[in-house]
């Protein structure tokens, strides 16, 4: 009896330990980036377009927020993985360093331990999406950091990939975050990923909706972008909204707000005349350059803070 206990214990220990090592369902390598070998993916997250921000130093504010950063939009792909017992961080950066600068792609900001600090832990646990685990594993300037840009089949890319050492399963914790760069097609905004957005991050950026340079009229291409707009607002009759507008930093500030205030207005005021929604519902904002999304040092930056947000009251 006791042979067969120990045989039956010893067989739910192999079984869950292999079990844990296979890759959650669903789930599979990036072709632009394998696994190191013997890794298995933990966490897996595709998503088709969303805005994600990476440090560009290891400074950090109120010892949680990047202090500097930089924002961009595109196909997004969240792979974090588990290494083999006895692979150390070290290995894992080294790999992927070497891999990055081989297929041609430059290093844009990346850091080892110490000279990090604690950044990488704050900015899995901030800017990542469930990942506590690997936050965990850069506990004590133990995290490391890499960022890098390239091309992969003609389209742009960034890279990052955020290293951790668990000392208490002696193997090492990864994630690949994959962006393939790309500005928002407005033929693929529809009310489901309206209705999501705003579910999830209370506010919606609408870049198909356009302005001549300082101007308040509406450009007739800015029509589709109203129509879900009022699509949205016609299946959710109960919401209220902010109708915000802002600008990027050229020019003079007050100019500005003014000018972002005047382009809130001229979109409630199309939403209400031309697609029959009640104004009470909206409330015109203008924000001038005060809530950017990206720097305006580039114009790829600019471009990205030039936009009409719907918020939810």
């Amino acid at each position: 009896m006791l042979r067969l206990l120990l045989t039956f214990f010893s067989f739910v220990l192999i079984t869950t330990a292999v079990f844990a090592q296979q890759d959650v369902p669903n789930s599979k390598d990036h072709p632009l980036l394998s696994r190191f070998e013997g890794s298995w993916i933990y966490k897996y997250n595709v998503k088709q377009f969303e805005t994600y921000t990476y440090p560009t130093s290891s400074e950090l504010v109120d010892y949680n927020k990047l202090k500097e950063s930089e924002s961009i939009d595109g196909e997004y792909t969240f792979i974090e993985y588990a290494s083999p017992e006895g692979v150390t961080a070290t290995q894992i950066y080294r790999t992927y360093e070497t891999q990055l600068t081989k297929a041609g792609f430059k290093i844009v900001f990346s850091c080892r331990t110490s000279e990090c600090g604690d950044m990488p832990m704050h900015f899995v646990r901030e800017y990542v999406d469930g990942s506590t685990a690997l936050g965990n594993s850069m506990v004590g300037d133990k995290g490391s950091f890499i960022v890098a840009t390239g091309s992969y089949k003609d389209d742009p890319y960034y890279v990052i990939v955020v290293v951790g050492e668990d000392r208490r399963d002696n193997n090492s914790r990864y994630l690949l975050n994959i962006i393939r760069q790309e500005n928002l097609d407005t033929d693929k905004v529809d009310v489901a990923s309206v209705t999501d957005k705003l579910e999830t991050e209370g506010r919606f950026a609408f870049y198909g909706i356009q302005f001549d340079l300082n101007s308040a009229e509406l450009k007739p291409e800015s029509t589709e972008a109203l129509q879900v707009m009022a699509d949205y607002l016609s299946a959710t009759p109960d919401s209220e909204v902010l109708i915000v507008g802002h600008t990027d930093n050229s020019g003079n500030f007050e100019l500005n707000m003014e000018l972002s205030q005047k382009r809130a207005d001229a979109v409630v005021k199309r939403l209400s005349a031309d697609f029959a929604i009640d104004a009470k519902r909206l409330i015109p904002v203008g924000v001038g350059m005060a809530s950017p999304l990206a720097s305006n040092a580039t114009e790829e930056g600019r471009e990205k803070n030039r936009r009409v947000e719907m918020v939810l009251k």
